[in-house]
């Protein structure tokens, strides 16, 4: 703790404090995470789960880690400072001036890169919104806040714990089901929708109409001027049932996607695509391009293609996170949530517009 002094608090939850750090000597900044440690031995193993999973992610639209040590009854995660703030207050800043095509499929191309790294690693997020969504002063994204991600035991495996943030909360959640990565691509789909329309894809006053619209995937269309891919897209991000939901990899080898995203994707995966150097391979899915005259770099091949991955070209994805044992999919919420939620309200304002009041999509919500 020595080796860095405070330039301020940036942010302050029920996990503690985030701070803006230097680095004696040096001055470089860095966020320095301090969250207090439960005296449970089991409260003190999920407090540590962000800094050991956080330290595998090594992905430049990650937020890079530096350290982490324990003092004084708290552990402290030591970060990359983002200075270009995060999502959600860029969005706050077009005060109803809607951002560019090329400044959305930009900043998606590089939070479905970030993703997919972390799907690859069998991690779950559970957190995604643009709160947790950064920018660096070049304008970069980086996704970060790993405090609800979990670690899935195989590719095929389901997750039971509820968490997440109301706004981005997927249907298979609010109903009481297992989850798993296709949870993380709902709550993409609704940052994605917010940068197209500076708007949640749903909205309520109440807690009981909110989950309505999710798991009946109510939500109002996106602008016309927009192409017809994203239209598209966010149809099938917000498909209710997680089996017709793509996965991060199947968006990424759309045909429909990839055309719209490819000038927006890192240079070395560009040339991955250039159909001059490709050629297709009809599989029993779908078609996939593969290097011929390859000077692509093998690394950079398995960054970006794991070796488990199936051929794809549309986006449905039926086959993929079935499970016998999955109970027959419902066309509402179970009657249980509503129940306990029929008489709450949302207590924050309802759109993104407003800087000022509280905003429940900074915390999480947890049915156990």
């Amino acid at each position: 703790m020595e080796q860095y002094s405070v330039v301020r608090v940036i942010g302050t939850g029920s996990f503690g404090r985030a701070l803006l750090v230097q680095t004696e000597g040096r001055g470089e900044k860095w966020v320095m995470k301090e969250i207090r440690l439960p005296k449970a031995e089991s409260g003190m193993r999920t407090t540590r789960r962000e800094a050991v999973l956080l330290a595998k992610m090594k992905h430049s639209n990650i937020v890079a880690f530096r350290e982490s040590f324990e003092d004084d009854g708290h552990l402290f995660i030591v970060m990359e400072f983002c200075s270009g703030g995060d999502l959600l207050q860029r969005i706050r800043q077009q005060k109803g001036s809607l951002f560019s095509e090329d400044v959305i499929l930009k900043w998606f191309s590089q939070m479905c890169l970030g993703t997919k790294h972390i799907h690859d690693k069998r991690v779950l997020h559970r957190d995604l919104k643009s709160k947790n969504i950064f920018l660096t002063e070049h304008g970069t994204i980086k996704l970060g806040d790993f405090g609800s991600a979990c670690t899935l035991n195989s590719a095929r495996a389901y997750a039971q714990t509820y968490v997440g943030t109301p706004y981005y909360v997927s249907p298979e959640i609010w109903d009481n089901q297992p989850y798993n990565n296709k949870s993380d691509v709902w709550s993409l789909g609704c940052v994605l929708y917010e940068l197209c329309t500076l708007h949640h894809p749903f909205q309520s006053r109440s807690w009981k109409n909110l989950i309505l619209k999710v798991c009946r995937g109510s939500y109002a269309p996106l602008p016309r001027h927009l192409p017809y891919e994203l239209h598209y897209l966010i149809k099938h991000m917000f498909k209710t049932n997680p089996r017709d939901r793509p996965s991060i990899h199947t968006i990424l080898n759309s045909h429909r996607v990839s055309r719209l995203l490819l000038k927006h994707l890192p240079e070395e995966v560009q040339n991955y695509f250039q159909t001059r150097q490709s050629y297709r391979i009809h599989g029993p899915s779908a078609p996939v391009f593969i290097l011929l005259h390859s000077r692509f770099n093998s690394n950079i091949a398995r960054f970006y293609y794991s070796s488990r991955s199936s051929n794809v070209s549309s986006l449905p994805e039926s086959q993929s996170g079935d499970v016998g044992s999955r109970k027959k999919w419902a066309k509402g919420p179970s009657n249980t949530v509503l129940e306990v939620l029929a008489n709450a309200d949302i207590i924050s304002s309802v759109g993104l517009g407003s800087s000022e009041g509280s905003d429940c999509r900074s915390g999480t919500v947890a049915l156990l």
